[in-house]
Order: C-alpha cells, then structure tokens, then sequence
C-alpha cells in the first residue's frame, strides 16, 4: 500500500534527536522516514514514547513461528527506537536478557523507560517457560540500559509475564500489578498484586474497592491527571470462554478499585483480549485500538470519557461479515471474505507496539492472528484529522486483499 500524501508537517524542538540542545524550531513531517533499517516482524512488545528525545523505544518481543495463532518460542533482545520524521535506528550495546510480554512504563521527568518482568524460552523448544522479575532502565538521552534490580531478594515480586506498570513521578514510585506467574503454559494462573518498588526496594501494597475478575490479556494504561492504573477487557485465561470488554481503574493514590463500565452500556467495543489501550492527554480520554476479539482481530479505535464513562467510536475500519469459517475444504481456514475491509487502514492485529506522540497513534508490528504470521509494518494515526498513514509497508501477515495477491481465501 502507498504511504498518505497527507503529510502533516508540525513545529517540535529538538527534531534532531537525543542530544540536540539547539533550541532550534523546524517543521518535522511526521510521515517522513529517512532511514531504511526497521525491526523484524514480532510481536509480545510494549512501546514508550518521550517527546523531550522524539523518541519510540521497543525491545525485544518474539518473533517465532505461528501455529495455530500460537506464536513458538523465537524471542529476541535487540532494542529499536523509532524518532518521528526520521525513521527506526536499532540501538547497540547490553541490556534485558531475551523476552517478550514485559511490563513497560516511562518516567518522562527521569528521561528513562522502566521495563519489568517478561517470559523466554529458548528457540522451537517446548516446555516450561522461564520467568523473570527483574528490573531494568532505559536511558533516552545516552540510549543504554541499566539493571536496577536482579530480582534475587525473597522481598521482591515473584517473577512474571503480561505484568502492567504505571510510574507515579509525584510519589518517586514504579508500580507492577497482575501478570501471569505460571511456567507451564497449559496451567493458567494469575496474581492480582500490586507492588511498589520506590527506587531501592520492592513492598506488596494491598487494594480494596470492585476489583476485576481474575483476568489476563488485557490492556492497561496510566492515567496521569488522576493518577490510576486504567485496565480493559482480557480473558479468564481457558482460550475458550468470552473474552470480558469491561473497563476498571486502579487509584495509585487509594488503591481502591473502582469499575468504570461495565460492557453492557452501548455503544462499547466488542469482547477483547490484547487491546492496545493508553492515555490521549491532550483530549484527556482513553484510546483503544484493534486486539484479538471473540471473532478475530480488529483494527478499530475507540475513545472513553473517564469523566462520563463512556464510549465512543473514532475509526472503525474493517467489519467482520458473518461469513462462517472454511476455505479449501479446510473448515478452519479463514474465506476471503470473512472481512469486509477498509483497505486506508492497517492491518487487524494484536500484541504489537502502540504509543501516542504529537497528536497521533503510532502502531508497528504485532500478530495478524488470522495469517498465522507477525506484522512489520509502521503506522501513524493523526487524532486530529481522523486519518491513517503508512509509513512504512509490510512484508509479512497482511491478508491477500492488503498486499494485492490474488487468493482463494483470507491470507492463501
């Protein structure tokens, strides 16, 4: 798919990147991509975004083979930074082991990114995965990691995955709640703890109020103005059962649990696990955008009030057709068209990079669970003109339609 002529072109300091104390002012088109290198596909990433460096940090993810909308064991540890206008740099030197399905969250004042927990196995082996809980920094300015705790104290969290974070800048605190803390990936178990690490160490904080269900899989932001952990949808965890598209909040002041909708009040996004859920400051409402629904992936975006607790449709681009599942004389593989699609959008997907920076969402990567395969592609979404913009295209998981193949069924 071509890249949007519709280059918005905006006005930011330091376009030139970490380091630049110029002052200087130059208008940056944010669909601009100078570089050629990008990530491999992949998925299980989180991103953080800070502005002060334009700067989109990923790390890691994994990047195995699909098998039955499993992705296999093929983890990584490179880390990525994608700057605005410029395009994706891979940055050299140590840092976290191989993993994917870390927690990640940024301190913008400390200039780091705070990446905690995770899971790894080594490469087309099954078994027990391995764990991790230990804690570790980026660094945007000097672009270097540092490990700020191995995890070896008996005082620290037990080691996890899908774990969720929020940095509290007031209180000088990293929070971690949730995860899954099971090695066996056919024994399903979660933890709704929640822990502060203040900078030295770790302490378990108890939380009262209507807490969620036990779930996992599911979004979470941070909520800086009211400062609360915000989370949405997941599943129980059985890969059978409905997936939830309930929304919670978590007050890191209180540490009370209040529900904020409970998914039957309409209009509301559909049943989700895996949705790309984060804070639109300058709107002050929360962003969500595709996951993996009861039906399939999605690629849609949707704002909820938190003031109102409501939601509200911002771009909903390919709708399923009820078209039942079966191509081939295979009853499992997916008709061409299952999708009625909107070909200006990205593909659907799930687990990929996704952050907001100067008014608009940026996605990379992720599984397109319908293809059996990760995505590698680069999008942005300006908020204010409601429009998607590719960046750079993909090589691997768009359907036959997207990348303009002629096919019997969805991705073959």
């Amino acid at each position: 798919m071509a890249r949007s002529a519709a280059a918005l072109a905006i006005v930011v300091a330091a376009c030139s990147g970490p380091g630049d104390d110029t002052g200087d002012e130059t208008p940056m088109d944010l669909d601009h991509i100078a570089t050629d290198p990008r990530p491999s596909k992949r998925s299980e990433i989180l991103a953080g975004a800070h502005e002060a460096t334009n700067s989109i940090l990923i790390f890691g993810g994994n990047d195995g083979p699909i098998v039955d909308q499993f992705p296999q064991a093929s983890f990584r540890k490179d880390t990525w930074i994608l700057e605005p206008g410029v395009g994706w740099t891979e940055i050299e030197g140590s840092g976290p082991s191989k993993r994917g399905r870390y927690a990640l969250s940024v301190d913008h004042e400390g200039n780091r990114a705070l990446l905690f927990g995770g899971r790894y196995r080594p490469d087309e082996q099954g078994g027990n995965y391995t764990l991790y809980n230990d804690l570790w920094q980026f660094d945007f300015t000097t672009r270097t990691w540092d490990e700020l705790d191995d995890g070896t104290s008996s005082d620290d969290p037990a080691p996890r995955y899908y774990g969720n974070s929020a940095w509290d800048a007031a209180a000088g605190v990293l929070y971690a709640w949730g995860g899954n803390v099971n090695v066996d990936p056919l024994v399903f178990e979660v933890t709704d703890e929640l822990w502060a690490w203040d900078g030295k160490d770790w302490t378990e904080v108890p939380t009262s109020g209507d807490a969620p269900s036990p779930r996992s899989f599911l979004g979470s932001l941070h909520d800086t103005k009211r400062n609360r952990l915000v989370i949405f949808g997941g599943q129980i965890g059985d890969l059978v059962s409905l997936a939830y598209h309930d929304t919670y909040a978590l007050s890191l002041d209180t540490f009370e649990w209040e529900q904020l909708h409970d998914g039957e009040a309409t209009p509301v996004p559909s049943t989700r696990m895996h949705g790309h859920f984060a804070w639109d400051e300058t709107r002050d409402r929360y962003l969500l955008f595709g996951g993996h629904t009861d039906e399939g992936d999605m690629n849609d975006l949707w704002a909820f009030d938190p003031e109102v607790h409501t939601w509200s449709k911002v771009y909903i681009a390919d709708k399923f057709t009820d078209v039942p599942l079966g191509c081939l004389g295979n009853d499992r593989e997916v008709p061409a068209d299952y999708v009625e699609m909107d070909l200006s959008a990205p593909e659907r997907r799930h687990r990929g990079m996704y952050a907001l920076l100067y008014d608009s969402v940026w996605i990379f990567g992720g599984i397109h669970a319908e293809c059996s395969d990760h995505l590698d592609d680069t999008w942005r979404f300006d908020l204010a003109a409601e429009s998607w913009h590719e960046l750079i295209e993909a090589r691997s998981g768009e359907s036959c339609e997207r990348r303009q193949d002629d096919c019997e069924c969805l991705c073959l």
